[in-house]
């Protein structure tokens, strides 16, 4: 294969790539979009207010922080317990 047919070829995936990339970019727009409406559709449903979709949010963001603290002191504690039985 010639340098110039290679070089012609690489110039064509690299477009490929390009308009891939592009796709995938407006699919997850698309997608997310997909989501949010999807949301807003229980919200309106349910008739959530946006005072009590705060408190959820407040709520859920808690919830993650306590439980990202409580997984991190099983791992110092197991951690000091595999230093104990070594030591």
């Amino acid at each position: 294969m010639s340098v110039e047919r290679i070089n012609s070829q690489l110039k064509k995936v690299r477009e490929q790539i390009a308009q891939l990339q592009a796709k995938e970019k407006d699919l997850a727009e698309q997608k997310q979009m997909a989501e949010d409406a999807e949301a807003m559709k229980i919200i309106r449903k349910y008739k959530i207010s946006s005072e009590r979709l705060q408190m959820l949010n407040k709520l859920s963001e808690d919830e993650v922080r306590n439980l990202l603290q409580k997984r991190e002191q099983e791992k110092e504690d197991s951690t000091n317990e595999k230093q104990e039985i070594i030591g």
